[in-house]
């Protein structure tokens, strides 16, 4: 209340009487006391309550798995899908305290996991949560959710299945227990066919069980598909085929590539030792793709670009005579000779060069040429170079430079061996030229949709030349292991041996074999590389000739390519052995 007295103002305020004030504080301490007594009750006589309670819900983010993209052939068979799987987590705090031990040996029984791998996971874990096992099958899954043991959860996953197996292993790669792209084309795309994953917050209680969203769900973004260039019945017929060699002549590994002469799609690329991806444990595990990693000196297949070289710069004429000395040449102390050499022969065509793979021919057509202007055409031809055809882990090969030859290295290069290697890829690919009138074609492993344009190598009067002369290598020389019912085949062995700690091994060869189908308009180019045979022969027209026969026979119908027969061109009744071709 306020008076007004002589223009001041005076202020009088109402006091509590001191019983009142004593009441009140009173009351003030009661209610501290009984805030102190709750929390010394909580904290020492029922902290197990608290802690139940702080356990009993819980935030937590949960990650959406992507559908990882297919990867099918060419047209459209699936080479790789994802599979839905579940992975099993627990929280080991809740389910070692409250799972029973029934429930354990079923839990064990199910996954298929140790008693001792259960008490490492949940019993000693100082960890939340747990993953008990990945990639569990839907069916496996089911049978544990019933059990309801508490702290056990459940999250959707994605597993990978290869139809193909071992056929395609080596191509197509596999991903890891992430679904992380890990070898093949799984790792070259791992990026496109991986997709975006989602994301959930989630309210799980103390038995593992989702409550609630408690944020915006991100959905996951799927993968996108690849399409490859291969055609998987090719694909099937080349493995089958090569493993059958493999086995004929116990060899310790073989390769082998079939490429479309005109676009450069590689339609099938096959490699043994393989392994299922659908279990990587099992055989030996994962083995390398040897055609585009693993690089040898080619032989006689390097014969034909050493004699267009020479033909395309007017040097020589296919039915020049080429002195080949009895079969034996000598370069200071360096003696190349052949095996097959015709006591009292003295000469040779350049066709017969090429029929009758002359090391010796090889070499003087070699030394007849400017050693840059050989080197330039075989760096054309893509030696010395990865193709990029889209494959991971190619190597490039060797290509020794011209000035580092010599006489020596420009003859045995001449005939494939010294300095010059390559993967069985680029090989398959070098004979693009015979197929294209000359042009080199860029291959790849994925699918194409319009024509390409190559490189320029040689003359097309050249090729036409050379493809003649590669007949006879099927018709009268050492090929002969290569015909193909009703169709010309154009082609060349090659024999070599393999270099083991710097030195050459006369008993360790490789042998192989490139052929192009129907002589008259290739269509389809074919490599076959060998390794160490030990059975029978080891020379190229007999361990790699016959698959090449075997698997053209097949795609020929497979695609439809019409017939181009002469009557001469028929089915050997016996194998035909090459003469050995060394140094």
């Amino acid at each position: 209340m306020s008076l007004f007295i002589n223009n001041k103002v005076e202020k009088t305020f109402f006091e509590l009487s001191g019983i009142r004030r004593r009441w009140i504080l009173v009351l003030f301490l009661l209610g501290f006391l009984t805030l102190i007594i709750r929390a010394l009750y909580l904290q020492s006589v029922n902290k197990n309550f608290l802690q139940e309670k702080a356990t009993a819900t819980s935030n937590r983010v949960i990650s959406l798995s992507a559908d990882r993209g297919k990867i099918t052939d060419r047209h459209g068979n699936i080479l790789a899908l994802s599979t839905p799987v579940f992975s099993v987590n627990a929280n080991p705090k809740i389910t070692k305290v409250k799972m029973s031990k029934e429930q354990r040996a079923q839990l064990e029984s199910i996954l298929k996991i140790s008693s001792a791998e259960v008490d490492d996971k949940i019993f000693n874990s100082p960890k939340d949560n747990v993953y008990l096992k990945r990639h569990v099958p839907p069916s496996d899954a089911e049978q544990l959710k019933v059990l309801k043991i508490p702290g056990i959860s459940f999250e959707n996953d994605f597993q990978r299945f290869y139809p193909g197996g071992e056929v395609s292993a080596n191509l197509v790669g596999f991903t890891n227990m992430e679904n992380v792209g890990a070898e093949g084309i799984e790792k070259a795309q791992n990026s496109s066919l991986s997709g975006v994953a989602g994301r959930r917050k989630v309210l799980k209680d103390k038995l593992g069980r989702f409550v609630d969203d408690i944020d915006d769900i991100k959905l996951p973004q799927e993968g996108n598909d690849i399409r490859l260039s291969i055609d998987q019945r090719i694909q099937y017929l080349t493995y089958r085929e090569l493993a059958k060699s493999i086995e004929d002549h116990k060899a310790q590994a073989g390769s082998a590539v079939v490429i479309d002469a005109k676009t450069g799609e590689i339609l099938a690329l096959a490699n043994l030792p393989s392994y299922n991806p659908n279990n990587l444990n099992a055989g030996n595990g994962p083995t390398r793709n040897r055609a585009v990693t693993d690089v040898f000196e080619p032989g006689s297949t390097m014969k034909p670009f050493v004699v267009s070289a020479a033909l395309d710069s007017g040097i020589v004429r296919p039915n020049q005579p080429i002195d080949i000395s009895a079969g034996f040449m000598k370069i200071g102390s360096f003696t190349i000779h052949d095996a097959h050499a015709e006591p009292g022969r003295f000469s040779m065509t350049v066709s017969e060069v090429i029929a009758k793979s002359s090391n010796v021919g090889a070499a003087r057509i070699g030394l007849m040429q400017d050693p840059k202007n050989l080197w330039g055409t075989l760096n054309k031809v893509g030696f010395g170079t990865r193709t990029n055809a889209g494959i991971p882990a190619e190597v490039s090969g060797a290509l020794r430079n011209y000035k580092n030859w010599g006489v020596v290295g420009q003859a045995t290069v001449s005939y494939g061996y010294g300095g010059i290697n390559m993967t069985l890829l680029q090989l398959a690919q070098s004979y693009t030229v015979f197929a294209n009138d000359g042009e080199l074609k860029p291959i790849t492993l994925y699918k194409r949709n319009e024509p390409v344009m190559g490189t320029k190598v040689f003359k097309k009067e050249t090729v036409k030349t050379m493809v003649e002369m590669m007949e006879g290598v099927i018709e009268d020389g050492t090929g002969g292991n290569a015909k193909v019912k009703g169709y010309r085949v154009a082609g060349k062995t090659g024999t070599a041996e393999k270099i083991i700690n710097g030195k050459y091994e006369k008993n360790k060869n490789i042998g192989s074999f490139v052929g192009l189908i129907p002589a008259t308009n290739p269509r389809i180019i074919m490599a076959v590389m060998i390794d160490e045979p030990s059975v029978g022969s080891h020379f190229g027209g007999v361990v790699a000739a016959p698959v090449f026969s075997n698997v053209m026979a097949g795609a020929m119908k497979i695609l439809n390519i019409p017939q181009d027969d002469k009557p001469q061109n028929k089915i050997p009744q016996q194998e035909k052995a090459e003469p050995k071709e060394t140094i």
